[in-house]
């Protein structure tokens, strides 16, 4: 009598959502890094105005270092879920162990 061969592993339905999701999300940080790079920096200059109690502050412009904390998160993003692609596909066989 022939044996049954072993169930071939599945992917399961999180794998399936989980991995594109973390694609998708690190391709939007790494996209949002590159349009804050892309923005002029406000910089303001001052005139003499000796009755001006009031000094310009811009307003609604991210930190200095945003853009490079969001580019290094979109990459670790990318990254992992290529690195759990690569680790998935190259399972050993079971006869090898």
């Amino acid at each position: 009598m022939t044996a049954t061969p072993p169930p071939v592993p599945r992917r399961g339905r999180a794998v399936r959502v989980v991995v594109p999701a973390l694609v998708v999300l690190g391709l939007v940080l790494l996209g949002t890094a590159a349009w804050f790079e892309s923005r002029p920096a406000p910089n303001g200059w001052f005139a003499y105005a000796p009755l001006s109690d009031t000094t310009y502050t811009p307003g609604g412009t991210p930190a200095p270092g945003t853009a490079v904390l969001l580019s290094g998160a979109g990459a670790l993003l990318l990254g992992g879920a290529a690195g759990f692609v690569v680790g998935r596909r190259s399972r050993p066989a079971a006869d090898e162990l």
